[in-house]
């Protein structure tokens, strides 16, 4: 059991070596650089400290299953089909959401 859970961790690591080497992701990590000390050194409620936390590791969760699409979709075909690209937008519709809701709730907090 213990191999397994060290396996499965093996794989997150794995996981997040390819994430870190998206353009969007590392995009979003600056924007962490700036957030995560706004959040903890801010006078704001710690109720709104929760939530823009976990909007933020949601915003990079999402965006981590957007590229494991992306990439799912790029293995089926490369060539233009409407059906893949609906399915691209679908997942880059979910991150955007979510960054939506992260810059809405950090600009209630202000």
């Amino acid at each position: 059991m213990i191999k397994k859970l060290f396996n499965n961790f093996l794989n997150s690591l794995n996981g997040l070596k390819i994430v870190f080497k998206e353009y969007s992701f590392i995009l979003e990590l600056i924007l962490g650089i700036f957030l995560i000390p706004y959040i903890f050194l801010s006078n704001i409620d710690f109720t709104h400290k929760i939530i823009l936390f976990v909007l933020y590791f949601l915003l990079l969760a999402f965006e981590i299953l957007n590229t494991s699409i992306e990439k799912l979709c790029d293995k089926i075909t490369k060539e233009h089909d409407l059906d893949i690209k609906n399915i691209k937008d679908l997942s880059s519709a979910a991150v955007f959401l979510t960054l939506l809701i992260l810059v809405v709730t950090f600009f209630i907090t202000l």
